[in-house]
């Protein structure tokens, strides 16, 4: 009898043996045991055309004749080969001949996965064998399927000294269904009975540190790896420390681990087995957003907690003295590191947002930023089975430049009640109603579709229309059952086939596609303000997909609700309506009463009396309760003080609170002179190439990072009147005049304009009342 295996696969990799190319992968089963199961009787294949490609090619193949047509509508037969590496050496010689190929660049284990459906589970049928901790599978059958993996997960943090290069210390929190595991290895003898902590173990050696830790590493045997900057620093730190001691790396459940740097600059981790995922470039794929990505930072904003060592104390200074005099604190300051970034993590649902965009992208947790890849995962096995296959990805030349959104001139001013309608995920509804898809782009000759600007498209001949329909109605089951980290997953990956289809790595990429959709959202739009209008509601401003209306007398305070709800209902019965009489389609398009703003502001662009665009701020009165919101604003950008962005705040509550801010403004400008502010004058800019590479220009912020060498992350400097000085360095003598003129007077005159006022004017002898 043939066993079985429910398993999240967590990584995935392919080698070229003796046998030939092998498939093989790691993951976690519905009971918690580690599987691995490996393919070996799949061959790699690519495309080419059948007519234009001789018949004897000088490289060992195997060729067929398959029921697929290329783009061009012309029959293709396919090449398969016996390793990846003669795959890619046959595609390379016929690119060299001009010989087109198509799909020679799908990765072996992708295409695997995607030509049968398997977004990260997978049922795996046939026979098993015990490999002590796991269990293998060879050539099992496999078939998707679903349920909710459990993880052990492993927080790691380590502790290094900063002059000799010394392994201090390993810290590592371990958390699964059997619970709550903390040890931290250290280098050092043991302290004295009485202050003794039974999850501190130390050893005479680092490469004893080391080795006690892979020992147990790998009997713990962890799922995941969490941490923070965990790749670039302490994995690669470890693997290097290992290869200096001569101790085998391997913490891995099979093969080599292979961890770098990649070509946009971030680091990479494959270790068989395992998935490591990184806080900081997590959290933004996750759309947070901190002042700056420090662990402090970042754990004192979600969990109201920190480091043990506070960040105005010498951090490496306290490390060092810990070390040699105190190893008891140097463990809890390591260990509470570990544990932050556990609570971190428990704290967003960030593993649970990871498992839910695997399974609906099919993706590797640790491969999610990959969206052309994701793309292909669904739109190649289904572009297979409507009879065609893909070009390589290459870099076609550009046949139109590609259109932005429409943004509506803002009407600088300050507003009573405007509400925000939106339309919910505008672009894929646009896609979905109009048919848009590279499908339905080559078969526009059946039953077609024209869009206001005159792009066609099939009717009836399309693939991604249907599946972005098929994942808006798995979005609203998900949000009505409050799976919110699956709704999120479906709309991250729903919003990125935009922007895939207009990327250059992106085999389908044509201007055509994202041009159709983003003319079709211009004239959305326009034609939505003009309803409003005729219906007398003024447009204040419109962004790509939101309108800023303001409502009339009789709508305003507690009415505001009823009147966006209504209008959503007529704006949406209108398109349902004409795009059914002009265009013969059923409309996807949604608009929402999103917002309701007592009191609004448009600000003006600096320098000028127009309107500043993505640049306003609200203030939201709901229960009692009242809420100011910016964007675009200084108080949101990480690259300006705190002082400004207090002003504003204080500022702007002022303003909508009817109140006179000229004598507040004054009084606040004092206080600057007075050093009163002193703590909120620093400048928070990261380094965003090597210090060597700024030439033609020396920013602030680089200037001060060459004082103390600093060569990478977030420089914090203030300017002083010598010029920028980080704050490490003495820098009492602060340039207040700088801090007025280019952080508080912008501020106050984007605003002050509205009233006919100006930052100049409020210092005046003969200036009257503010609001006179």
């Amino acid at each position: 009898m043939a066993d079985e295996a429910k398993v999240f696969i967590l990584t995935g990799e392919w080698q070229d043996l003796q046998k030939g190319n092998t498939l093989n992968f790691w993951g976690i089963s519905d009971t918690g045991v580690p599987v691995e199961f490996i393919i070996d009787e799949i061959r790699p294949v690519f495309f080419i055309d059948r007519l234009n490609t001789p018949l004897n090619l000088p490289f060992q193949h195997n060729r067929r004749e398959v029921k697929l047509k290329s783009f061009d509508f012309k029959d293709v037969d396919a090449l398969y080969f016996r390793t990846q590496r003669d795959l890619k050496a046959a595609a390379e010689f016929l690119r060299s001949n001009a010989i087109r190929t198509y799909e020679s660049d799908v990765d072996p284990v992708r295409r695997f996965l995607m030509e049968r459906f398997i977004y990260a589970q997978v049922k795996l049928t046939g026979e098993s064998t015990n490999q002590g901790n796991s269990i293998r599978f060879i050539n099992p059958k496999v078939a998707p399927c679903e349920f909710e993996p459990g993880f052990r997960i492993a927080s790691i943090d380590i502790e290094t000294g900063i002059q000799d290069g010394r392994l201090y210390s390993i810290a590592a929190d371990l958390r699964g269904a059997s619970g709550i595991e903390q040890i931290v290895f250290m280098l050092g003898d043991n302290p004295p009975e009485a202050h003794q902590d039974p999850r501190l173990k130390l050893f005479p050696t680092e490469k004893e540190l080391l080795q006690n830790f892979i020992a147990w590493f790998k009997s713990s045997d962890p799922d995941i790896i969490i941490g923070w900057h965990v790749i670039g620093f302490d994995l690669m730190f470890l693997e290097n420390k290992a290869r200096e001691l001569h101790v085998p790396f391997d913490i891995s459940r099979g093969g080599r681990i292979s961890l770098g740097t990649g070509r946009m600059g971030n680091y990479y981790a494959y270790i068989p087995g395992r998935v490591v995922i990184d806080g900081p470039p997590a959290l933004r794929g996750a759309f947070y957003s901190f002042e700056d990505y420090k662990l402090e930072t970042v754990a004192q904003e979600l969990l109201g907690k920190g480091k043990t060592i506070a960040p105005d104390e010498d951090k490496v200074g306290e490390i060092e003295r810990y070390f040699s005099q105190d190893k008891i604190k140097l463990a809890e300051y390591n260990l509470q590191d570990a544990v932050l970034v556990s609570e971190i993590f428990a704290k967003t649902g960030l593993i649970e947002l990871c498992v839910k965009r695997s399974q609906i992208s099919g993706l590797m947790m640790d491969q999610l930023s990959k969206m052309t890849a994701a793309f292909d995962n669904f739109y190649l096995p289904r572009l297979h089975r409507a009879g065609l296959v893909a070009p390589d990805s290459t870099s076609p030349k550009m046949e139109e430049n590609l259109l932005g959104g429409y943004v509506i001139d803002p009407k600088p001013g300050i507003y009573d009640d405007v509400i925000v309608m939106d339309y919910k995920s505008l672009y894929p509804s646009i896609i979905r109603t109009f048919k848009i898809d590279p499908l339905s782009m080559l078969s526009s000759d059946i039953n077609p579709v024209v869009t206001p600007g005159g792009y066609r498209f099939s009717a009836t001949k399309h693939i991604l229309p249907d599946y972005i329909g098929l994942l808006m109605e798995k979005r609203a089951g998900a949000k009505k059952s409050r799976n919110r980290h699956l709704a999120q997953a479906i709309k991250i990956l729903m919003n990125s086939f935009y922007g895939v289809m207009g990327a250059y790595g992106c085999r389908f990429f044509r201007p055509y596609l994202p041009n159709a959709i983003t003319t079709t959202g211009q004239w959305v739009l326009l034609e939505s303000r003009k309803f409003f209008e005729e219906k007398g509601y003024e447009t204040v401003y419109g962004d790509t997909d939101s309108l800023f209306l303001r409502l009339k007398t009789v709508e305003k305070g507690d009415k505001a609700l009823k009147a966006g709800e209504m209008l959503a209902r007529e704006m949406n019965e209108f398109w349902r309506m004409r795009l059914k009489s002009e265009f013969s389609l059923d409309s996807f398009l949604e608009i929402e009463f999103e917002k309701h703003y007592s009191r609004f502001i448009l600000t003006q662009a600096r320098g000028t009396e127009n309107g500043a665009k993505k640049r306003y701020a609200g203030l939201i009165e709901t229960g009692g309760k009242r809420e100011l919101e910016f964007t675009g604003m200084e108080i949101v950008r990480s690259d300006w003080t705190r002082l400004a962005k207090e002003f504003q705040q204080e500022l702007y509550s002022l303003i909508f609170n009817g109140q006179d801010a000229g004598e507040w403004i004054r009084e606040f400008v004092d206080g600057i002179n007075r050093g009163v502010h002193d703590d909120k004058l620093v400048y928070r800019k990261r380094l965003r190439k090597d210090l060597d590479l700024y030439t033609k220009s020396t920013p602030p912020h680089v200037k001060a990072a060459r004082m103390i060498n600093q060569s990478s992350g977030v420089i914090r400097y203030v300017m002083t009147k010598r010029g920028p000085v980080p704050v490490e360095l003495e820098h009492g003598d602060y340039d207040y005049q700088h801090y007025i003129e280019k952080q508080i007077k912008p501020i106050a005159d984007s605003v002050l304009g509205l009233l006919g006022q100006s930052f100049e004017t409020l210092f005046k002898p003969t200036q009257l009342n503010f609001f006179s």
